[in-house]
């Protein structure tokens, strides 16, 4: 009996290693440990759930269940239905299922909040095996390409009228900022994803455009980290540091930031508010917060669709960047579906922290220029 337990004790420890591997061979592996282990278990499940419950979802229930619409459901299937038929090169592993109740579950466990097991009960399914289908919709992230992309030649021209149309600020071709997203605390480097709020986090940064598109995703940076070292050290950082024009039609584009940004000739930010800010500064810095309002509206938006984003319980950090990228561009991918979502109006913790280094001249003259017309 003591042997069994100890067996049972280096399966499990085996099966965690694994797990913090997408390798599908070691997937299969995974899956088959789990089916030792509960093998003289009885697992109380729900049957056909997906057969015969599904289906009698009106549209409503459907989007209130899985947070998309039917039309986006299918669409996505369309195109990840390649991905989720594929089996484990091993032969053993969850590839009986078909792709439509994968793709349930997935979103099942993106959409929510549910204890795993309530998840794996409702499918009829291990929770392991429910971590499977989730790892293979994050294939999203080698599509990102497709639907998180800068905007460019009459996209770039119509997000310049979008966003001047708010407050009447000239030229802009995104907002940007970063958010955090609560995770359970990683085996290594624990405090370095300990934020300056106290839990911790890793942070997401992020452009969009007045019709709430992501343009730009970056995430992976623990959450200790400030707003503009992770932009520096970002693609989208280094790219309008080295080759500005390759990504903004001419000189009179910008991006809008909050004051954790310094400020730049294509990054404009809010004048420092001493107590002597001039009335042309103050309805600069008005104007610019009513713009970039959009950016905050897109997180609420994201968070609210994709709840497991208030806090992903995976201690795999590669993994949680995989699930932050990949709710990125389901939401972009329902944006383009018009799948819209009525979600709850938060606050963001994200705002706050102001940015050590000075703004560049160019920067400046420029914010100068901007404030004096208006």
């Amino acid at each position: 009996m003591k042997s069994e337990k100890i067996k049972k004790v280096i399966l499990v420890y085996a099966a965690l290693e694994l797990l913090n591997d997408s390798d599908e061979e070691e997937i299969g592996i995974v899956h088959a440990i789990n089916v030792h282990l509960n093998k003289r278990k009885k697992r109380v499940a729900i049957k056909n759930y997906v057969e015969e419950v599904v289906p009698r979802y009106s549209l409503e229930d459907f989007k209130s269940h899985f947070r998309v619409s039917r039309i986006t459901f299918e669409y996505l299937l369309s195109i990840l239905g390649v991905h989720l038929i594929q089996q484990n090169p091993s032969g053993i592993g969850p590839h009986t299922y078909s792709p439509d109740k994968q793709l349930l579950v997935a979103l099942t466990m993106l959409s929510n909040q549910e204890v795993y097991r309530i998840v794996a009960e409702k499918f009829n399914i291990s929770k392991s095996t429910a971590w499977v289908y989730v790892k293979k919709v994050c294939v999203l992230t080698k599509l990102s390409g497709k639907y998180i992309f800068w905007p460019s030649g009459k996209r770039a021209k119509a997000c310049i009228k979008q966003f001047k149309r708010r407050q009447g600020f000239p030229g802009v071709l995104g907002a940007i900022d970063g958010t955090h997203i609560p995770i359970t605390p990683p085996i290594k480097d624990q405090t370095s994803y300990c934020n300056r709020h106290h839990y911790h986090s890793m942070i997401l940064q992020t452009v969009c455009t007045a019709d709430y598109s992501f343009t730009d995703v970056f995430a992976g940076y623990p959450g200790s980290v400030h707003d503009a070292r992770v932009f520096y050290n970002s693609p989208l950082g280094r790219k309008i540091d080295t080759a500005p024009l390759q990504l903004f039609p001419n000189v009179n584009n910008h991006i809008l930031g909050d004051s954790a940004y310094k400020c730049t000739s294509y990054v404009l930010t809010p004048f420092r508010d001493d107590g002597h800010l001039s009335r042309q500064q103050k309805n600069f810095n008005y104007k610019l917060s009513a713009t970039r309002v959009f950016i905050e509206q897109c997180f609420e938006l994201l968070k609210g669709r994709f709840r497991i984003l208030k806090h992903v319980n995976v201690y795999n950090t590669k993994l949680i960047s995989k699930i932050i990228v990949a709710c990125c561009v389901l939401h972009n991918i329902c944006i383009s579906q018009n799948d819209d979502l009525v979600v709850e109006v938060g606050s963001d913790d994200s705002h706050g922290q102001l940015c050590v280094d000075q703004d560049c001249k160019s920067g400046n003259l420029k914010r100068n220029y901007i404030a004096d017309k208006m």
